[in-house]
């Protein structure tokens, strides 16, 4: 799922903190996944790890609904049409396109979209009333207090159904609008492609992930409820859940109408219009650049009779080049505009060839030759903004 999103750079993470997490109780893989997902902090890590126990973990369900008063035979035919959607799902895309595509027989979906609604819907239904959140346990004397200044934060409230802890981790992206598009995709790609794996595994280490999903409250959070737990360095969703997973993506989808999230999205679409201009200025100076460059006469090759070598300085940059003598000082001012440092508006030039420098008339002085301006066999020239 998220292979395609995110890439594989790799984010280092200190060897102490892991056997910090460790002397906690959590095993090495766990804790160099945790830390590589909070980008090196180990307090944000052992947060992570103990809301995963906590989603996994099974004391930490609510007490049973009742018994489903439609009887097993029911059940049992809801799970039929749920097989036979995502058969019919992956039939549908391994076929070639039509371009009038057949009605399928109304008794199988035509998508596991639909099969896996109905699934959450009824999941929902049959949810008991919300019980009051149990004391947390103290934790076992396997896990060693941190020092203070490790103290971790206080628990994010995992009790509950799969089901509430979806939706509770949903809640708190609401203010993350490029961490809910991406987890909105991605779980669509999941649900249309069930039995692909590169759907279901995620890259903790990319820095796209680490920046959307990771940094925003709540979003590791979520894929841990959704069924993501940590393998070999990456999160796998290893249940094969689509109702729970149809569950999470309609919780996301629901955020998109909240002011949170609009204002996010403003704020986004702000940063890449602003990117997009730069971009933009950037490419209209260098095809500005590159026009004055092509005005300067070719460059004699080095030792060549009657050439001068003139020194530009930039700022700091200083830039050499050879002109003839014979070239003018407008010959001089079309490269000095073609280099990317050189101020675009209000240039002046200085001759600091000798002292005192003797400031060049870019109106008055560009017919003049360099021999006659007193840069041969060779000056230097600098170069400023005017007032």
């Amino acid at each position: 799922m998220f292979s395609r999103l995110f890439g594989s750079q790799a984010a280092p993470t200190g060897g102490s903190h892991i056997a910090d997490l460790v002397a906690m109780g959590f095993t090495q893989e766990n804790a160099q996944v945790a830390l590589e997902a909070a980008g090196g902090d180990v307090q944000r890590a052992a947060a992570m790890l103990l809301e995963q126990q906590e989603v996994t973990a099974a004391p930490a369900r609510a007490p049973q609904p009742p018994a489903d008063t439609r009887g097993p035979a029911v059940r049992a035919a809801e799970e039929r049409e749920l097989a036979l959607a995502l058969e019919a799902s992956r039939r549908e895309a391994a076929a070639p396109p039509r371009s009038t595509p057949a009605p399928a027989p109304r008794s199988v979906p035509t998508a596991p979209r639909s099969a896996a609604a109905a699934a959450a819907e009824a999941r929902l239904a049959r949810q008991p009333p919300a019980a009051p959140a149990a004391p947390r346990p103290a934790a076992p004397s396997a896990r060693a207090a941190p020092p203070p200044r490790r103290t971790l934060p206080a628990s994010s409230g995992a009790a509950g159904t799969p089901e509430e802890r979806v939706q509770r981790a949903a809640a708190r992206l609401a203010g993350h609008a490029a961490a809910v598009d991406i987890l909105v995709t991605s779980l669509t790609r999941v649900l249309q492609n069930p039995a692909d794996e590169k759907y279901r595994t995620v890259n903790i280490q990319n820095k796209h992930f680490q920046s959307t999903v990771a940094a925003a409250p709540g979003g590791m959070e979520f894929m841990y409820a959704v069924g993501f737990e940590p393998m070999h360095g990456h999160l796998v969703l290893q249940s094969r859940d689509p109702a729970l997973v149809w569950i999470g993506k309609s919780a996301l989808e629901q955020l998109r109408g909240t002011s949170s999230y609009g204002a996010s999205k403003e704020a986004q679409q702000l940063q890449q219009a602003l990117a997009l201009s730069k971009v933009e200025y950037e490419t209209h100076d260098e095809v500005a650049r590159a026009a004055f460059l092509l005005r300067v006469p070719e460059e004699p090759p080095e030792g060549a009779a009657g050439s001068t070598k003139i020194c530009v300085h930039v700022g700091q940059e200083q830039v050499w080049r050879r002109f003839e003598s014979c070239n003018t000082l407008e010959d001089l001012l079309n490269f000095v505009r073609s280099l990317p440092r050189a101020p675009k508006r209000d240039l002046v030039l200085d001759n600091i060839t000798t002292r005192p420098p003797r400031r060049l008339d870019t109106a008055a002085q560009l017919g003049l030759t360099l021999q006659r301006l007193d840069m041969w066999p060779s000056g230097h020239v600098a170069v400023s903004c005017g007032a």
